[in-house]
């Protein structure tokens, strides 16, 4: 049996290893996820040599052309790379057309407010310090100090040139023979990390992404088995068949790791190979070749730009789909971006088009399998790239009109076919995502005291008042009684049981815990709230309460126990017209509603004067509307993004400027003794993280799902573990 393993190619080992990898992952679950460990340190392994081949052979083989020669790699070769961007960047913009139409929505995510690292484009392009760009990983500006090396070496005579050329030749030859030894042992890192994967990544993971996935494969699926052999095929000798066939190997390896930085040598190799089956190979196009792949691979890839298609379906995905005439400036700056990593690129792209940096996490926990496909495109990339470029510097690169106008027409109408496929199919077997709303509606508060609580709103005059309580009196008493506004997410509301839930209802269950007493929660509007706490309804307001100047002379606030940021609630397709100032201005006709926040609407109705603000009760009054009176609502991100996952249509719109507010509990004006008790309270539950966890379940959803051990064989088919 292993003689028989070693004696398959390299590819065929590599898939066998991946769909081996696949079922023992699938058996074993999530106690083989271990192995992703054996999987990164073969990669690593891989990558050693990757960084000083690429100077290596940029160096000597730059180095060792003629003046007109590196004349015509750069200007033929950089066109035909322009013009494979614009052709990836008009198909990614079109894909997000397959889309189905869904409404969703999301916890808050603390890094919507959070400014964005910016690139330094200057550290990442101008080599100011070779050794730090290699340190950091720098490659393009590696590449601009390997390139510099190599056109000082062209104009170079004598024996020293010839002595720095055989040494780069020599090095090159020597990381070459590393690569192919490593090679042996890449069948088992690539048999752990499909074991890791599929032992670790269930099916609920994925569930939110399947129109990321399906839509994305389709893409690379697309480029690479389609459109760039077609346009080899169409433009060169080599045949469609031959483009494929050449390319096997480094797809697979390309596929199974994950990583195209061990199939350069691969590429030169094949590109050289096919070009002499054509008898269209002279030693200078040899050397084209081997330079060529290197300094292409520097560049962004057509693989690598498809990740901007994330962008588009994070758009979609959060309810506020890219604008068309953002489309032209996400495509430019995501280009340059991806000079750089991904794991910057996206976060800034996300930025750029105002979308929440956390979706970013969606794309990581995706990048295993959509790695594997974007590095397949990029494998073919650079096998087009390279094979065009030499067949034009071969002059057997054909422009024929009829060629042109077949392959214009058939890459056009497989485009139009495959969205209208995708959308039809996605649209049909995908549905509305359920699950935020149904999680935020049956959360519960944890360690709950002996509850009470009064839904019947007491009335100045009529309800019996009662003294202010100290804390002492209230210890005595056995009971805390804690005033709260119904319907307010997601501070306090009525979950799915009737239970009155939320971050204030658990912050006070915490208290009362702490003072040894019962809770008695009452209800109070926020117009009577110093009235009804100065007649002793309550002893103290938890409830998402904004402070108020109107209201300090007549109650006492504590210190802010949170800081909100004000933001704008309204329909999906509205969004984006929020989020700017101007396109505010511009408005008209809107009717925009609001709870509280008065001094910040009269600076809104000054600056917005064609905008009419009307306040409204409470929060329900705008998102149950049946009528549509109002357009939008002020409220906080917070509380708004709770919102949505009851009204998935709604979205929420951070401000540009991204004001925000303090929010704090109340007493009666002379009460300083729970007053003082409360402040301290809250120091001490700050500091130990007690309001911080209570804060990631509320607002943030952290643990609100309960989550389910992977599924495997061994655990659920066979029983054979718990």
């Amino acid at each position: 049996m292993l003689k028989k393993v070693l004696a398959m190619t390299s590819s065929t080992q590599m898939l066998v290893a991946m769909f081996v990898g696949f079922g023992v992952g699938l058996f074993f679950g999530e106690s083989v996820g271990w192995m992703g460990t054996i999987g990164t340190s073969v990669i690593l392994l891989m990558q050693m040599t990757v960084l000083p081949y690429i100077v290596v052979s940029l160096v000597g083989g730059i180095g060792k052309l003629q003046k007109s020669t590196a004349k015509l790699i750069f200007s033929r070769a950089g066109l035909i790379m322009l013009l494979l961007w614009l052709l990836a960047i008009v198909m990614i913009a079109l894909v997000p057309l397959s889309f189905p139409i869904i409404e969703s929505a999301s916890f808050f995510s603390t890094s919507s407010i959070e400014p964005v690292t910016p690139i330094d484009y200057f550290k990442l392009y101008i080599p100011s310090n070779p050794f730090e760009s290699m340190a950091d990983g720098y490659v393009p500006a590696m590449v601009v100090f390997s390139i510099a090396m190599g056109l000082a070496l062209i104009g170079m005579q004598g024996e020293h040139k010839q002595q720095i050329l055989t040494f780069m030749h020599t090095s090159s030859e020597i990381f070459s023979r590393i690569t192919q030894g490593l090679v042996k042992i890449l069948p088992i890192g690539i048999f752990a990390m499909s074991a890791s994967a599929a032992g670790t990544m269930g099916v609920d993971e994925f569930a939110s992404m399947q129109v990321y996935l399906i839509s994305y494969f389709v893409l690379c699926l697309l480029l690479t088995f389609w459109v760039l052999p077609w346009i080899v095929a169409s433009l060169t000798p080599i045949t469609f068949a031959q483009a494929l066939r050449i390319s096997k190997s480094s797809l697979v390896t390309a596929f199974a790791t994950g990583n195209i930085f061990i199939v350069i040598p691969v590429i030169v190799e094949e590109c050289k190979q096919v070009m002499r089956e054509h008898d269209n190979l002279c030693e200078d196009g040899a050397t084209l070749i081997e330079i060529l792949v290197p300094i292409a691979f520097t560049f962004p890839n057509i693989g690598k730009l498809t990740v901007i298609l994330f962008v588009y379906f994070a758009g979609w995905f959060n309810g506020t789909p890219v604008d068309i005439s953002s489309i032209p400036s996400l495509s430019i700056s995501g280009l340059l971006a991806l000079f750089g990593s991904v794991y910057v690129a996206i976060p800034f792209m996300l930025d750029l088009v105002k979308l929440p940096a956390d979706l970013f996490q969606l794309f990581v926990m995706s990048g295993f399998i959509t790695g594997k496909f974007n590095s397949i495109a990029a494998v073919m990339n650079l096998f087009v790239l390279t094979l065009l470029t030499a067949s034009l510097f071969q002059k057997s690169l054909k422009l024929r009109p009829p060629q042109l106008l077949k392959m214009g027409i058939g890459i056009g109408a497989s485009v139009v076919v495959t969205l209208l496929v995708c959308r039809v199919g996605m649209g049909t077997f995908i549905q509305s995502p359920e699950i935020t709303s149904g999680v935020i509606a049956n959360m519960q508060v944890a360690d709950k005291v002996p509850t009470k609580v009064k839904r019947q709103f007491p009335v100045i005059g009529q309800t019996p008042a009662t003294p202010i309580r100290s804390v002492q009196d209230i210890r005595d008493a056995g009971t805390l009684r804690v005033g709260y506004i119904p319907s307010n997410v997601p501070f306090s509301y009525y979950n799915n049981a009737g239970q009155l839930v939320g971050f204030d209802t658990a912050m006070a269950n915490k208290l009362a815990e702490d003072l040894k007493v019962k809770i008695e929660f009452i209800p109070f509007r926020k117009d009577k709230l110093a009235a009804s706490l100065k007649a002793g309804f309550f002893d103290i307001a938890m409830s998402g309460l904004a402070m108020d100047i109107e209201q300090m002379d007549a109650l006492s606030y504590a210190n802010p126990v949170l800081e909100l940021n004000i933001a704008i609630a309204t329909r999906d397709h509205l969004v984006n017209d929020f989020k700017s100032n101007d396109k505010i201005k511009q408005m008209q006709g809107m009717t925009v509603a609001y709870v509280e926040h008065s001094d910040a609407i009269e600076d809104a109705k000054k600056m917005a004067p064609n905008i009419k603000f009307v306040k409204i009760e409470g929060y329900k009054d705008f998102f149950r509307q049946k009528k549509q009176k109002y357009d939008a609502v002020v409220i906080s991100a917070q509380a708004g993004s709770a919102w949505t996952l009851f009204f998935p249509g709604y979205g929420i719109a951070l401000l540009e400027n991204k004001s925000h507010y303090p929010v704090a509990y109340a007493v009666a004006q002379n009460n300083q003794s729970l007053l003082n008790y409360i402040n301290n309270w809250q120091r001490l539950r700050k500091v130990d993280g007690t309001q911080e966890q209570i804060y990631d379940y509320w607002m943030l959803g952290k643990g609100a799902e309960k989550v389910e051990p992977r599924w495997s064989i061994i655990r659920n088919v066979l029983h054979w573990v718990d």
